[in-house]
């Protein structure tokens, strides 16, 4: 069965898209969507889609798209998400973060579900070989128990920090969060390519009482390693070992009995088959009904987190899940830091 694909958004994360889905046999690339004209018939012309639409609603009936791509800024993600599930397509694959507000990535993730729609938030960290490595060494227990877990972003908590939070979730077998606690500064970039203040710091405890120390942002600590292109990287401390991964790095690991070894691999080489896995899962869902690691029951646990350590910066409150919030926390955000 051929698969026919709609892409909405031209920006430059639809390449990978394109590249991923051109790989996969079963998907046949018909349409991309864009409210710039120039732009999207500009796109379409260099990556030989035949159809170029500024509608995201003409392009799913017209072209007969039942599987899109979202990629939009965070802030604009929602409407062309819900206009994909109310058009009636099989499969949604957005980008991160799952929207900016709790409500809204709930809204998306109920509407999905009632629709029959499969909804997958683009995590594709968890389809990297060496997270699987890290999961594997961590739950055979040759490190011992994690005493805590440690994710740093020099980007966001909307941009990669969300990468990093759902990358320790998926390390620790999807465990719920008991709690967070965090802080945010910082007006400069608020309404840059991602949405929010431009450092935040935190804790999120796991029910089972891991911690999970985070920084993201632009003054968030340096991995200690040099040659460090994007400082992106999660940490396990264990009590008989260590394991650590960075996106520019591979894995570190600390073995009890006093071995050290490395494990070579960085962005962007770890990235493409990994985003070409992630994009086979999500046929395999839509055709199978398969359980999904990037499913938008899982993304919903990590943006619930994100909105818990904004919630708790704001408010100077130690806050619980499930989250119970008042809406629009962004934009009570907002207000906090007169942007």
């Amino acid at each position: 069965m051929t698969h026919r694909i709609g892409l909405i958004g031209c920006g430059g994360r639809q390449n990978a898209h394109v590249e991923a889905f051109k790989s996969v046999e079963q998907c046949e690339i018909v349409a991309v969507a864009d409210l710039n004209q120039k732009t999207c018939h500009e796109f379409a012309q260099k990556n030989g889609i035949p159809q170029a639409y500024t509608s995201v609603n003409e392009m799913i009936e017209s072209a007969e798209v039942d599987i899109v791509t979202v990629v939009t800024r965070p802030k604009w993600i929602f409407q062309p998400v819900m206009t994909a599930i109310e058009t009636g397509v099989k499969g949604i694959l957005m980008e991160k973060p799952f929207g900016v507000n709790i409500e809204d990535a709930k809204t998306m993730r109920d509407r999905a579900e009632a629709a029959g729609t499969t909804l997958l938030v683009n995590h594709q960290y968890r389809f990297f070989d060496l997270a699987q490595q890290m999961r594997d060494i961590l739950q055979s227990g040759e490190l011992g128990q994690v005493e805590y877990f440690r994710s740093i972003s020099a980007i966001k908590l909307h941009g990669q920090g969300t990468h990093m939070i759902d990358f320790v979730r998926f390390l620790h077998d999807e465990k719920p969060f008991s709690w967070a606690l965090g802080n945010f500064s910082g007006q400069e970039t608020f309404d840059a390519k991602q949405i929010g203040p431009d450092y935040n710091t935190g804790i999120l405890v796991f029910e089972d009482g891991v911690p999970l120390y985070v920084e993201a942002g632009r003054e968030s600590s340096q991995s200690p390693y040099p040659g460090n292109g994007l400082n992106l990287y999660a940490d396990a401390v264990c009590t008989k070992g260590r394991i650590w991964f960075g996106l520019s790095h591979g894995l570190r690991i600390w073995y009890p009995d006093g071995r050290y070894q490395e494990v070579e691999g960085s962005w962007p080489a770890i990235g493409k088959p990994a985003q070409i896995r992630l994009t086979e899962s999500l046929i395999d869902t839509v055709e199978s009904g398969t359980d999904n690691s990037c499913h938008a029951q899982k993304a919903y646990a990590t943006q619930e987190a994100l909105c818990a350590l904004l919630e708790s910066g704001l408010t100077h409150q130690k806050i619980t899940f499930p989250l119970d919030i008042s809406p629009e926390l962004m934009e009570r955000v907002r207000e906090h830091l007169n942007v």
